[in-house]
């Protein structure tokens, strides 16, 4: 972390230096902040496995708050950072954004730091008022194809065709931290969305606690890359196709003699597509994954399949929508329906209404009842 913290002070540094002495122009600071918190309830319906192993179904409290800072020091150079706050955050998620960008122009710029990686619509739907919605999509909560941030550098830009035809390329290599089975949401249920398919409540806190003794907290840092690369039309529609490439390492302790370990290479690839015309708002994807291990004696390889859809409609302050989502891979597959409205009668307020029912063969049919209200300034 320090050296992270190092490197990107020394990159913002010559950056600033190399500006100060090509350029006489002056220019005053601009700084802008910026920031929400959002109170939230949330309840859980006839699932008496996760009443017993988390004490309760029900829950009221502040569900998301966060500061964004915008600081531009120079009429090219823009710094951000964004605190955040959410249950079940570990301080390093905390400090969702902090980074320096360089805008050479609209073909070029570059940055450097700590940031939502730029794939999927789903990362940019972390914040609460970027999301139509309350939780957050499996693309977030579970992580299996592409982590949401990462430390490091990336380069983007728009090359304009025509009039209202450009293309977006985005590209990212850096350090990233890989949560699995993390909880999510305010009474974590979301993250751990399979773990609760069992109605057996020993078994169910026999896994749990294996998992939390393997992380203790600390979850593994590797190294990888992703890009993208999409047309747009107008204002209107994006599409596109992206991927992200790392290596990472697994282990297993058959018995109390033996451990095998194997490095895991991660190949993920899909396409996305947002349209949004008047007051229709669609966003799409497929994405692929493969895990392959290089000890193929002793590790399995794993396909990932991951499909999501969006539709929304505002009809003045209020907007319904409604959300499909599958994760196939692994051991479980997970299918999950979300309605909801969102209504916002001024810019500062916004008031949401949530339901989600999971299609796929739990012990119950269950479901899942969410509230938020929020506030901007």
């Amino acid at each position: 972390m320090k050296k992270f913290i190092l490197i990107f002070a020394f990159i913002i540094g010559t950056i600033q230096m190399i500006n100060a002495q090509e350029t006489n122009e002056e220019w005053k600071t601009q700084t802008h902040v910026t920031g929400y918190l959002s109170l939230n309830g949330e309840y859980i319906h006839n699932l008496p496995v996760f009443k017993d192993v988390k004490g309760r179904d029900i829950g009221l409290n502040i569900g998301e708050a966060s500061v964004l800072t915008t600081i531009k020091p120079l009429e090219k150079l823009k710094i951000n950072s964004v605190v955040t706050y959410k249950p079940k955050l570990t301080w390093e998620e905390v400090i969702t954004e902090i980074s320096g960008e360089w805008k050479f122009n609209e073909k070029f710029t570059t940055k450097a730091g700590r940031f939502l990686l730029p794939l999927h619509p789903a990362n940019s739907q972390y914040y609460a008022p970027m999301n139509v919605g309350i939780a957050l999509p499996m693309f977030v909560t579970n992580q299996p194809l592409f982590p949401l941030s990462m430390n490091g550098l990336n380069i983007n830009g728009d090359i304009s065709l025509s009039n209202n035809i450009s293309i977006h390329y985005n590209l990212s290599g850096g350090q990233y931290t890989k949560y699995s089975k993390k909880e999510a949401g305010l009474l974590g249920f979301f993250g751990r969305d399979g773990v609760y398919m069992n109605n057996n409540v020993e078994k169910v806190n026999e896994f749990i606690q294996q998992v939390e003794s393997k992380q203790n907290g600390i979850y593994p840092s590797y190294f990888g890359s992703g890009g993208k690369l999409a047309i747009h039309i107008g204002d209107y529609l994006e599409i596109g196709g992206a991927g992200f490439f790392s290596t990472e390492k697994l282990s297993k302790q058959p018995n109390e003699t033996t451990i095998f370990k194997t490095d895991i290479e991660i190949i993920n690839y899909g396409t996305n597509l947002v349209f949004d015309y008047n007051n229709l708002n669609i966003k799409a994807s497929a994405w692929f994954g493969n895990e392959t291990p290089n000890d193929a004696q002793h590790f399995d390889t794993y396909n990932w399949e991951m499909y999501y859809g969006e539709i929304a409609y505002t009809f003045n302050t209020v907007t319904p929508y409604s959300k499909i989502e599958i994760v196939n891979g692994r051991l479980k597959d997970w299918q999950r329906f979300t309605l909801g409205i969102n209504y916002r009668p001024i810019f500062e307020t916004t008031f949401k209404v949530e339901y989600h029912r999971y299609l796929q063969e739990y012990v119950d049919d269950f479901n899942i009842f969410q509230v938020a209200i929020i506030y901007s300034f």
